[in-house]
This record gives structure tokens, sequence and C-alpha cells, in this order.
């Protein structure tokens, strides 16, 4: 119960800081649901592994085997020589490696977004999570380790992780302890009361409900201000890439602008030559910009949440990139002009 209890507590905090609704406070109740999915999301992972710790260490015993067989020493030869033929050893080793998580997947496992992936391989938490998890686990990286905070949609972000959080919650199983003392008031508010009925396999769902309800997502009001801010963004991206073509020397075509951001920088003839940077194929066109706004603008009628916040973590990771470099250019072109 502890275990889950200092789960609980972190969401009880997320609420009061969301009520409150500030940005310094909101900005607090994102980095609190991060640490909290990634605690839960740590305790499932480290579940799963532990459930195949048999087949894994035999698997590792086997190897050795295999090794010692396999050996120039004599001496190893003969330590190995009793147990399966050669034939059954190899037929085990592969049956087991392809049952349990090799040592390198559990070292990659142990960062944010492959410990995602394995969960969601695993069939513990819903696929249409993952895309929305990694993006506001961005974001916090963002905020907690960049001191950059995206002011405009924070509250948008940290109801869209709550709710995100919630999910997770619900599919926690937590280890059964016994003799643990009494939950606190923030885990015991969950429980139904009676006496020797509790199921602490029940408690997340039951947590998970009642918080989701309690926080609430205005659905209509997110999508909007979601909406809103990604147009406005691309319309930044559009006028950035505008401003660039106007300031190209020696003129400039349409297109000439998002091309001369992805210009490697050992391609010194695309560089100083415009018929070399336009004869290059780059991934990105003025076609992506516009169905970048398409489907930012075809959001406004989406009524699954799932679908609403996947779309815009893949539409941020589609532009971002450019964006950024759109910003950094027009910047440097408003500096020049200025020491003139």
């Amino acid at each position: 119960m502890k275990r889950l209890e200092l789960v609980i507590v972190q969401f009880e905090e997320v609420k009061r800081l969301i009520d409150a609704g500030r940005v310094p406070q909101l900005r607090l109740a994102h980095i609190l649901l991060d640490s909290a999915v990634e605690l839960i999301m740590h305790r499932m992972a480290e579940a799963e592994l532990d459930s195949e710790r048999f087949d894994f260490d035999q698997l590792e015993r086997l190897r050795r085997l295999d090794e010692l067989r396999k050996s120039d020493k004599s001496l190893n030869r003969r330590f190995g020589a009793s147990g399966p033929s050669n034939d059954q050893l190899r037929a085990e080793i592969q049956r087991l490696e392809g049952i349990v998580t090799s040592p390198t997947q559990r070292k990659k496992i142990k960062e944010f977004g492959k410990r995602i992936d394995f969960l969601v391989e695993r069939k513990k938490l819903p696929e249409y999570l993952a895309p929305v998890l990694k993006k506001l686990h961005d974001y916090r990286n963002e905020t907690y380790h960049r001191d950059q905070h995206r002011v405009e949609v924070i509250r948008p972000a940290a109801l869209i992780y709550f709710d995100a959080a919630c999910t997770v919650l619900h599919h926690y199983k937590p280890d059964m302890v016994v003799g643990d003392g009494s939950p606190g008031p923030e885990l015991a508010r969950f429980q139904d009361g009676v006496p020797g009925r509790q199921n602490p396999f029940e408690l997340p769902r039951r947590a998970a409900k009642q918080l989701r309800e309690e926080v609430g997502l205005d659905l209509a009001a997110v999508r909007t201000a979601l909406v809103e801010h990604l147009l406005e963004r691309l319309d930044d991206l559009e006028s950035g890439l505008a401003y660039i073509e106007e300031n190209i020397t020696g003129g400039a075509i349409p297109g000439d602008g998002i091309r001369t951001m992805q210009i490697k920088d050992d391609d010194l003839e695309a560089i100083f030559d415009t018929q070399a940077l336009r004869s290059r194929k780059y991934p990105l066109t003025m076609k992506d910009v516009l169905s970048w706004i398409q489907r930012a603008t075809a959001m406004e009628n989406m009524d699954d949440k799932h679908a609403l916040f996947a779309e815009l973590a893949a539409l941020e990771d589609a532009f971002e990139g450019v964006e950024q470099k759109v910003r950094e250019a027009v910047w440097s072109i408003d500096e020049a002009a200025n020491m003139h």
C-alpha cells in the first residue's frame, strides 16, 4: 500500500497545483506528473522483468555452458561436457532467447521512451498512449532541464498529462503488501470502507477514475487552445520563411527559404550557388508547411481525445526542427541589419 500511496500523494498535489492555475504551479504540476508516470512505469517494467527471472538466469547458465564447450582450454571443455547434447543446448538457448528480454534491451528500457515501447509491446499500456507520453516528457525536459516553458499551452498540457497519467495509473497493478500500516488520507479515501474487502489491485483503477473526474478535461477548450497555438506557430513559420527569402542575396523564388533551412553544413556549393541549392532534393517543401496547417485546422473536428493528443505530438515532431532553424535565421538577419 505504501508504494501506491507514494504515487497517489503526487496526484493529489498535482490537483492542488492545477487548481492554482498560475504558470509556476502548472510547471510543477507537469514535473510531478512526469515523475509519477515514470515511477509507475518503472515498477511495471520491473515486474515484467522479474516474471522472467528464472528463464533469464537459465539462459545465462546455458550460455556459459556453451562457452565452456567452445573453449580452447581442455579443462573448460571437460567442465562443460556434462548436460544436454550440443544440439539440445543450442535449441534451448534459441528458445529462451525468444521469450526473455536481453541484457541490451534491459539497459535500453531505462530510458523513458524505450520503457513506454516495452510496456506497450507487453500489452501493459495501450498503444495510443505512447506518442502522448513521449511528447509530454519532452515538455518536461524543456521546462526542467532547459528553462524553456510553453506558457501558451502549459495549462492544456498539464490537463492532458493528468488525463494520460490517470490512464497509466489505471493499468498499474501494485504488489500486494501485507502489514505495512494504515494508509494516509490521500489513499484511504479511495477505499470502500469495508474491512477485509480491500483489493490492492482495484485501488489504482478506483483512484484513476475518481481523480480523472475530479480534475476533469474540457476537451473543447483544450482542443481550441491547442489548435490556436499550432496555427499561430505555423503562421510564424510561414512568415519567417518568407522573410528569409526576401533577404536571400541575388533574389529568391518560392521555396528557397525552406530549402536554405535544410542545407548541410558541408554543402558549400548549395550555400553559395542558388541553382545548386534548387537542384538538391530536401525532405521538406512548402507543401509540407501547407499540410501541417491543414492538419492543425482539421484537429478542430476531432472528438477523440487520444487521436487529438497523438496528432498534436505528430505535428510538433514534424515541424519543430525547421521552426527552430527559421527562428535562428530570422534573428541572425535582424542582428546583421542592426549592425548596419
